[in-house]
Formats: C-alpha cells, sequence, structure tokens
C-alpha cells in the first residue's frame, strides 16, 4: 500500500502515550463542520435580539468540537481586547449536568456557571460585585458560595457576572440535559429561565445538543421566537456527494494514525460507516480506541481486527440511527414546510376583501340551523295516562 502518512516524522520513535496525545489532539476540518462554524460566527459577531443559539446533530457528530473550535476564534480574535481589560472573560462554556436518577439541578447548574466566569486568582483585583453575601471572593481570590444560598440569590449573582464578564457567547454543552427536570417544574422552566438571563444581560447563549433540543420548539413559543437553529448533521450514505466527504473523511484519519506502516481503512469505508453512522466524531473515538489496542500489541499498523475489538454493537448502532433519523425528521419538519406556512399564512389562495369576507361569514351563519333542544334526562314526555279497569293490578 502506498505510505500517504501526513503525521510529523517525530511521532514514528514517540511512546504509545505520546501516539495517542497526538491522534486526540488532532481536528480534521470537513464541509459540514465548516458549514457550521462559519455560519456561527456572524451571529457572534451580532445576533440582534435573538440571544438563544441552539447548536443540534446526532450524538458523535463532533457538536463539542464544534464548540471547541468556536472558543479559540473567539479568544483569538479577543487578544487586543485582553490586553486592555484585564477582568473580560471573551467565552465561557459548562456542561449540563445529571445527577443520579437522571435528573438535572438548576441550583447546582447556577453554581457552576458562576465558577466558570470567575477570574484567575492573578485577577483578583478585577473582582466581580455579586450583589450577595451568599457569593463571594476569598482574599487568595478562591470563589466561594454558599451552601445555604437560595435560588434566586444564584441567579441574581450570576446575572452580575454575565453582565460584568460580558462574554460574546455562554456555551452549554449537552444542553439536551436541561430537560431532564425534577418533579414540581415544567419542562420550559430551566430554558425559559436562560432565555431571561440572556435578555437581561445581553449575552449570548449558545445550546448544544442533540435533537431533543427541538422538544422546546414546540412548546414553548417565546423561545422559539428568539432563538436561531444550527444544524450540525452527519453524513448521509444515501447521497452520493456525502459518500464522497466520508471518504475523505476516512482518508485523512488514517493519514494521521502514528504507526510505522499506515493503515487501510478506504478498503472497510461500509463496515466503518455503519458502525459510526456517518458521524465523524463517532469515527474518530472508535479508530483512536483501535490504536491504542494496536499500540498495546507492539503491531504496525491498526487492522481490521483491531477496529471489531472497538466497534459499537449492531445492537447499539441501530437505537442510536432510530433516534437519529427521529431527530433528522424533526429538524427537517421544523425547516422545510415552507409551503405548508404559506397555506395557513393564506398566501396560496387569491386575495379577497374584508368586506366580502365578512357578508361570506354573516350568510353563512343565517343558514346555520338551529340545534334541537335536547330533552333533559329524567323528564317524561307529554302524554295522556291511560285509566280504568285495564290499568288495574
Amino acid at each position: 500500500m502506498e505510505n500517504n502518512q501526513k503525521f510529523p516524522s517525530k511521532y514514528h520513535t514517540a511512546s504509545a502515550s505520546e501516539k495517542l496525545a497526538y491522534y486526540d489532539s488532532y481536528t480534521m476540518a470537513h464541509p459540514y463542520m465548516d458549514m457550521a462554524f462559519e455560519t456561527l460566527k456572524p451571529i457572534i459577531n451580532d445576533c440582534g435580539d435573538s440571544r438563544i443559539i441552539f447548536i443540534v446533530g446526532p450524538t458523535g457528530v463532533g457538536k463539542t468540537k464544534l464548540r471547541l473550535l468556536i472558543e479559540k476564534w473567539i479568544i483569538e480574535s479577543s487578544l487586543p481586547l485582553l490586553k486592555t481589560n484585564f477582568g473580560y472573560i471573551p467565552v465561557a462554556s459548562i456542561e449540563a449536568r445529571l445527577f443520579s436518577g437522571g435528573l438535572f439541578n438548576f441550583k447546582d447548574h447556577l453554581k457552576r456557571c458562576l465558577h466558570s466566569l470567575a477570574e484567575a486568582p492573578e485577577l483578583i483585583e478585577h473582582k466581580i460585585n455579586y450583589g450577595t453575601s451568599g457569593v463571594y471572593h476569598k482574599p487568595d481570590g478562591q470563589l466561594i458560595i454558599k451552601p445555604s444560598i437560595l435560588e434566586t440569590e444564584l441567579g441574581w449573582a450570576l446575572e452580575q457576572a454575565l453582565k460584568q464578564r460580558k462574554p460574546k457567547i455562554f456555551f452549554i454543552d449537552e444542553a439536551h440535559h436541561l430537560l431532564a427536570v425534577t418533579s414540581g417544574r415544567k419542562l420550559t422552566d430551566v430554558p425559559e429561565a436562560i432565555k431571561s438571563l440572556a435578555n437581561i444581560t445581553q449575552v449570548l447563549h449558545g445550546l448544544v445538543g442533540t435533537y431533543d433540543l427541538l422538544t422546546l420548539h414546540d412548546i414553548g413559543d417565546q423561545l422559539s421566537r428568539r432563538s436561531i437553529y444550527v444544524h450540525l448533521p452527519r453524513y448521509n450514505a444515501e447521497f452520493k456527494e456525502d459518500r464522497e466527504i466520508w471518504h475523505s473523511v476516512i482518508w485523512n484519519f488514517q493519514c494521521q494514525i502514528p504507526t510505522s506502516e499506515p493503515p487501510d481503512f478506504l478498503s472497510h469505508w461500509e463496515y466503518l460507516y455503519s458502525r459510526s453512522l456517518g458521524c465523524v466524531g463517532i469515527l474518530k473515538n472508535w479508530s483512536r480506541n483501535a490504536l491504542g489496542e494496536a499500540l498495546n500489541e507492539n503491531a504496525s499498523t491498526v487492522t481490521l481486527k483491531h477496529l471489531e475489538k472497538r466497534a459499537l454493537s449492531v445492537g447499539q448502532c441501530r437505537n442510536i440511527l432510530k433516534h437519529i433519523k427521529q431527530g433528522e425528521a424533526r429538524y427537517a419538519e421544523i425547516e422545510g414546510k415552507i409551503e405548508e406556512l404559506y397555506q395557513d399564512l393564506g398566501l396560496r389562495s387569491p386575495p379577497i376583501s374584508r368586506q366580502n369576507y365578512r357578508l361570506k361569514s354573516e350568510t353563512k351563519s343565517q343558514h346555520i340551523e338551529p340545534k334541537k333542544r335536547k330533552k333533559s334526562v329524567g323528564t317524561r314526555k307529554p302524554r295522556r295516562d291511560s285509566i280504568g279497569r285495564d290499568n288495574a293490578v
């Protein structure tokens, strides 16, 4: 096989841990990632009144990698301001966490948001005034949040932190976990609170998650109206163009595998597709684990055997694919039913005058026959009762 390895030559003699670290750090640009990245950049620079971005896609498609690329771009573009405003934080992010029982705790979420916006100890001169005694800094810069603090106080403190740090965007990764609310809360309570926080502070919030986030499109009209949707899809083998891109993705990954001999991923592209479902993130993680297997065996390259040992099972793939297809259909429904929208808005019928519409409505109401009154239950029909011998007992 022709040797097209593209990793730095020093990794030919590197240790196994160094080789894995190199492959972990490798980020490959591909069309869908580039499109989402270029879509986000102007929105972050000027979002208008839409201060919530939903970044959605299937599990393992690379949404977190997209977030990290955006964060890197924001920090690099903010370097001049960071040199003059030491209290400025250009971007912040947290991951929405689930607790035991698979439930989301909003109070814990607020605490971790505050920690993500806290300054480093060397910037102690630029402390935040949180406006509550329950949140403060120790002299060494450590952030203290009192255990007894109320949720409303935490919300107020976070509002002050966002106003003073003024990040271009605050990311919440794994944001579909926000929907796992405890009993007593409505499904939209937490997202609506985030929307309100974004509006008050004028800080753009990016909710990164699976297609489950689209649930909020149906039940939160205010949230939906002030939101922007950015889609990071998988590569769909039903389309010729996506297959060609997938071949390119596989080729680039195999060229970056730091082994003495290059692997042959292209010969097994269908297998690689079937167990990664066209999701670049799944493929990257899978090939990384297969590389670990090969290095443990001191093998010269990553083989099909190594890939098979670390692949998702058929059952796992079918289950993930089922949810992906449901999400793709839901996103297509939200974005694609333009003709139904035009029909519902009356744009596909000839317009009529408002006067004719009123006359038509009045004429229709005059021809409606009055409904017959229903007989009350237990009321006898009026009739003459028989008398005389025939009724004797």
